[in-house]
């Protein structure tokens, strides 16, 4: 990559990493907010719930205007809006305001996934975009992986809210970052040889939107498989300290610890996936991916000890390797015009619909335990393995038919 795409990447990942941040500094300041304000730990629940359902809630209209008013100004918004709201929580007086702050962080956060994808796939090369997106992800992990540690650290030398504050500092650096890019309109050069859905860009109708991009058999599959992964991600890590414990591993903090290693194995896996993305056929490199991830995660529901814990690691590295070919891969399959839309819409669906991996998870641990869980985890990495045979199949039949078209052609 050239400086200019370099400095996009690291910026986004920067972005990146502070809006993960701001949604997991609440974990561990539970009992320190309740303490503060006198409520129950349902309270505490109930608002963050309000938080991550707006953040994810926002995606598609965010997406929408990402690609009317341009990616640059969106991140811009974001950033700004996390550092305003982190303010107000460092400084609420009460739990009602605590609460209301919370919720607009959520918002703000939010905006961020599909705004930050679509400048990248707008502003970076196809030849370079999974290099990009791997760097995106990075900031990502980072951000996931130490803002809990962070948050617990000073709240135990310094208070609470101190954690609250810094968070703040590092978005007024972000806001200061993003407004410093320049356009994203012109955007980079469309791949020749792609299927790719009609525009929407003019349109704020996301059921048409969704079906329009539904009629594209690549975006279609690549959809169901998102949307299979998501429910996967949200599900594995939800129980994967519980399941550790079961396992007998020694220590009940153990699976907290693990869950963090995985963080960080897949910040190793989003660059090293990103780089794959760029040197390999995408398409057949996401399905030797999940072809092995599908049974890795099976195998999760049997194994113990150090095998269970190998394989923990396993599923981290994985799962994170596939996100930048996944990222690269729906930039391919739409209009540039569409791209901040429909990363909204896949953000959406796949964190949407794989919050119910937390219910469904545990009607199965409390059927047949953590094993039971994973197992069902397991055959919906079955349905994902599918939908990617089913996206690569499609592409291969528009590649045949566009080659006979090409073959009828007469000579002249």
């Amino acid at each position: 990559m050239d400086r200019a795409a370099r400095r996009v990447a690291w910026t986004s990942a920067f972005i990146h990493g502070l809006v993960h941040a701001c949604v997991l500094l609440l974990p561990p300041l539970l009992a320190d907010i309740r303490r503060e304000f006198g409520v129950s730990l349902l309270d505490v629940l109930a608002a963050a719930n309000v938080m991550y359902l707006l953040f994810g809630a926002i995606a598609i209209p965010a997406g929408y205007l990402a690609d009317r008013v341009g990616s640059r100004g969106m991140l811009v918004l974001a950033s700004a809006g996390c550092a305003a709201s982190t303010a107000v929580l460092a400084l609420a007086p009460n739990f009602m305001v605590f609460g209301v702050a919370l919720g607009a962080l959520g918002l703000f956060a939010g905006l961020y996934h599909p705004s930050g994808l679509s400048l990248l796939s707008r502003s970076i090369a196809s030849g370079e975009r999974g290099r990009a997106i791997g760097i995106h992800g990075v900031g990502g992990n980072f951000g996931e992986a130490i803002a809990p540690a962070i948050a617990a650290l000073l709240a135990a030398r310094l208070g609470w809210r101190t954690g609250y504050l810094v968070v703040g500092a590092i978005a007024l650096v972000s806001m200061l970052l993003a407004a410093s890019l320049s356009s994203d309109d012109v955007g980079a050069p469309a791949e020749a040889g792609v299927l790719r859905a009609p525009s929407n860009r003019r349109k704020w109708n996301p059921l048409g939107a969704l079906t329009s991009f539904w009629r594209s058999r690549p975006l279609r599959w690549l959809l169901v498989s998102a949307v299979a992964g998501g429910f996967v991600y949200r599900g594995v890590l939800t129980f994967l300290p519980l399941h550790l414990t079961d396992g007998a591993t020694d220590g009940s903090r153990v699976g907290a610890y693990l869950t963090s290693l995985v963080l960080v194995a897949g910040m190793a896996a989003q660059r090293f996936g990103g780089e794959l993305a760029d040197r390999l056929p995408r398409e057949r490199l996401l399905l030797a991916e999940v072809a092995i991830f599908a049974p890795l995660l099976l195998l999760l529901g049997i194994a113990s000890g150090a095998g269970l814990v190998a394989l923990a690691l396993g599923f981290g590295f994985l799962w994170y390797l596939a996100q930048p070919l996944a990222g690269a891969l729906t930039a391919a399959y739409a209009d540039a015009g569409d791209h901040g839309l429909l990363y909204g819409i896949q953000f959406a669906l796949s964190f949407g619909l794989g919050s119910f991996a937390t219910t469904a998870g545990g009607l199965l641990v409390a059927q047949g335990g953590t094993g039971l869980a994973f197992l069902g985890f397991g055959a919906v990495g079955i349905l994902q393995l599918v939908a990617v045979i089913a996206l690569v199949r499609s592409v291969r039949a528009a590649a045949g038919a566009r080659a006979a078209a090409a073959a009828a052609v007469p000579m002249r």
